[in-house]
C-alpha cells in the first residue's frame, strides 16, 4: 500500500511517533540512571553491612582463629575480604590482593578511611568497602568484583532496549490505527466537501459522538441541507420568474400584435385590451422591482432616504390601488387606520412597496372573507398590522417564509403567482428602518402580518 506522505494521518502518525520515542528515550534514560544508582546503593550498603559485622566480630576477639573463620565467611561467595592490622599488612584474605588493591590499603593506610573508598564501578575493578576494627587493631576491607556489576547493566540494557522496540513497534501500530481512526471523520467531511463542490449538497456523513469532530462534520451536513434547500429554491424561483415573466409578455405580446395591426376597431374594445397590456406591464415592473431590491440588499447596496411622514396617506393610497384586486375576488378591504398626528422616519417609496407586497398577498391567498389593515400606536412604537382570513401558513413553515425564494407551496403559488421574493424584500426594508416583522397564522384560518417601527425621532 502506497503511503501519502501528505496526508493528515501519516502526519499525525509521525507527530505522535516522535513524541512517543522521545518520551519513552527520557523514560529510559531516567530508569537506567534510577536503576543503576539503586543496585549500587544496595551493593554498597551490603558490603558496609557485611564488613562491619566482620569488624565487630573481630574487636571482640582479635585472634588468628577468629580472622581465619571470617575469612572462610567470604569463601564462595561474590564479595572478597582482605583484614589487615593497624600498618596495613595482610593478615589473610580470600583473595589474592593485586596491586590495585594494594594501593587501596595504603590510602586507608594514609588517610584512615572509613566506609566506601571506591565506587567507580566502570573503570575499576572492585567496588571497595573499608571497616576498622574496634581499638585500632586493623582494617576489614570488602571487594566486590566490578565486571558482574557491567554484566548486570549491560544485560539491563539490552533488556531495555528490546523492550523499547518491542514498545516502539507495539506503539507505531496503534498510533498508526490512532491516527487514522481520527483522520478517517475528515477524510469522509473532505470527500462529502468535494461532492459538495460538485453540485451534490445533501451529504450524510455517519459520525458519532459529541466532540469538535462530531459537531463539525454535523455542521457540514446541516449546511449541505441548507445549500439543497437554497438550490431548489433557486431553481423552482427562476422557473417561478419564467412563468411570471412568459405570461404577461404574452399577453403584452398578443394583444400589442392585435392592436397594431389594427384588427379591433371598437374603441371600447380597444380600451380594454390596453388596459390589459398596462396591468400586464405593471405586474412586470414590480416582479424587476423585487429582483432588483433583492439584488442591491445582497451586495450591499441598499439605501434609505428617510424624511417624516405618517403612515396612514401611503396606506390609503395601496388599498386604493389594490381594492380592484380584492373586489374581483369579492373580498372587503377594511382599513382602521389611527396613526393622523404620529409621523415617523421613513423611506416612503420603499415602505409603501412593503404594504403593497403585504396587501396583494393577503388578497392573493384569500378566497373569502375580508382583510383589514390597522394602525396604531403602542408606547413608542408604531405598529401596523394586515389581517386576512385567507388559507393561512403551516407552523413548521413560518420560521423560513422570510428567506430568499421560498414559498410554502410551489404549486399553490404558481396558481397565484409569486417569486418567493416578497417577503424577503419586506422584512429586509423593516429591519432597515430599525423595525421588526412578526407573523401569526393559523392553516386554513387566515394570517396577520405586524410591522414594528418606533416613532422616535
Amino acid at each position: 500500500m502506497k503511503i501519502n506522505i501528505k496526508s493528515i494521518s501519516f502526519k499525525l502518525g509521525l507527530l505522535l511517533s516522535g513524541v512517543f520515542i522521545v518520551l519513552l528515550l527520557l523514560l529510559g534514560i531516567v530508569l537506567y540512571g534510577v536503576f543503576t544508582n539503586l543496585f549500587v546503593d544496595y551493593i554498597k550498603q551490603d558490603l558496609l553491612v557485611r564488613g562491619t559485622n566482620h569488624a565487630k566480630i573481630l574487636g571482640e576477639k582479635f585472634d588468628q582463629p577468629t580472622i581465619n573463620h571470617v575469612v572462610a565467611m567470604e569463601k564462595n561467595v561474590v564479595t572478597k575480604v582482605v583484614i589487615t592490622n593497624s600498618q596495613q599488612s595482610i593478615l589473610a584474605s580470600s583473595i589474592n590482593p593485586n596491586q590495585d588493591k594494594k594501593e587501596h590499603l595504603r590510602l586507608g593506610e594514609s588517610e584512615k578511611l572509613s566506609g566506601i573508598i571506591e565506587d567507580d564501578w566502570r573503570n575499576h575493578e572492585y567496588i571497595i568497602s573499608a571497616s576498622p576494627i574496634e581499638n585500632g587493631k586493623g582494617f576489614v576491607y570488602m571487594y566486590y568484583p566490578a565486571n558482574i556489576l557491567r554484566d548486570i547493566v549491560f544485560v539491563m540494557n539490552i533488556l531495555i532496549l528490546l523492550t523499547s522496540i518491542g514498545i516502539i513497534l507495539l506503539a507505531l501500530g496503534l498510533i498508526g490505527i490512532l491516527s487514522r481512526r481520527l483522520t478517517k471523520p475528515l477524510v469522509t467531511m473532505k470527500e462529502a466537501t468535494n461532492r459538495m463542490s460538485l453540485g451534490k449538497y445533501k451529504q450524510i456523513i455517519p459520525i458519532s459522538g459529541n466532540d469538535e469532530i462530531a459537531q463539525l462534520g454535523n455542521s457540514i451536513q446541516m449546511l449541505g441541507e441548507r445549500l439543497q434547500e437554497y438550490e431548489d429554491n433557486r431553481n423552482d424561483f427562476l422557473a417561478s420568474v419564467s412563468h411570471e415573466l412568459r405570461t404577461p409578455l404574452t399577453y403584452i405580446k398578443g394583444y400589442s400584435d392585435i392592436l397594431t395591426k389594427g384588427i379591433i376597431k371598437d374603441s371600447m374594445e380597444q380600451e380594454e385590451y390596453l388596459k390589459i397590456i398596462s396591468k400586464e406591464t405593471k405586474r412586470i415592473s414590480f416582479l424587476i422591482n423585487d429582483l432588483f431590491e433583492m439584488s442591491k440588499l445582497q451586495v450591499g447596496t441598499f439605501n434609505l432616504n428617510r424624511e417624516n411622514a405618517f403612515i396612514n396617506p401611503i396606506i390609503e393610497k395601496v388599498i386604493t390601488s389594490l381594492k380592484p384586486a380584492a373586489t374581483n375576488k369579492g373580498l372587503k378591504l377594511n382599513e382602521n387606520l389611527q396613526l393622523e398626528e404620529y409621523p415617523v422616519s421613513i423611506d416612503i417609496l420603499r415602505m409603501e412597496q412593503v404594504f403593497y407586497n403585504l396587501i396583494e398577498n393577503a388578497i392573493k391567498y384569500t378566497n373569502k372573507g375580508e382583510i383589514t389593515v390597522r394602525t396604531y400606536r403602542k408606547k413608542e412604537f408604531i405598529i401596523i398590522e394586515i389581517e386576512d382570513s385567507g388559507i393561512g401558513i403551516p407552523t413548521e413553515d413560518l420560521p423560513k417564509i422570510w428567506d430568499r425564494f421560498y414559498r410554502v407551496d410551489p404549486s399553490r403559488t404558481r396558481k397565484t403567482g409569486g417569486t418567493g421574493l416578497g417577503l424577503y424584500v419586506v422584512k429586509s426594508i423593516i429591519e432597515s428602518h430599525d423595525g421588526q416583522m412578526r407573523v401569526n397564522s393559523v392553516e386554513n384560518e387566515g394570517s396577520t402580518f405586524t410591522i414594528f417601527l418606533s416613532n422616535k425621532h
